[in-house]
């Protein structure tokens, strides 16, 4: 290949990869390499994510509400089921709570995040690979 080619990958409306790889563009085409869709990718950068922490960890999960949020990253509904399946076996107390955001990935869902802060204890949020 010559380096007046570029492979780009193609992604789904999800964000994942389509299984379409290796299209040929063109290097000095102003859209090659940039993301058209700002509703579908992240918009921080890294300086403006500084000093935000992590939420404290909690003593104990016996009795607590525990949202397990699927996102739409792929793999992110099966493994909130396994979790799930995990946490009724060996931690029954545990009440959990399936959610999935509204829109795509990286959308944001106000309505979701009240919720979980008003009812629930704990939230692992849009895991999956």
């Amino acid at each position: 290949m010559t380096e007046k080619h570029v492979l780009e990958n193609v992604l789904d409306p999800v964000g994942q990869p389509s299984g379409i790889f290796g299209r040929i563009s063109d290097p000095t085409s102003k859209n090659t390499g940039v993301v058209l869709d700002p509703y579908r990718q992240p918009t921080q950068n890294l300086a403006s994510m500084e000093g935000q922490l992590m939420a404290p960890r909690l003593d104990s999960l016996d009795g607590k509400v525990v949202y397990l949020v699927e996102t739409g990253f792929h793999g992110a509904k099966d493994f909130n089921e396994q979790a799930a399946g995990w946490f009724a076996g060996n931690m029954p107390s545990v009440k959990i709570e399936m959610r999935s955001t509204q829109g795509m990935i990286f959308t944001d869902d106000p309505a979701l995040w009240a919720e979980i802060a008003e009812k629930g204890d704990a939230a692992i949020i849009g895991v999956g690979g």
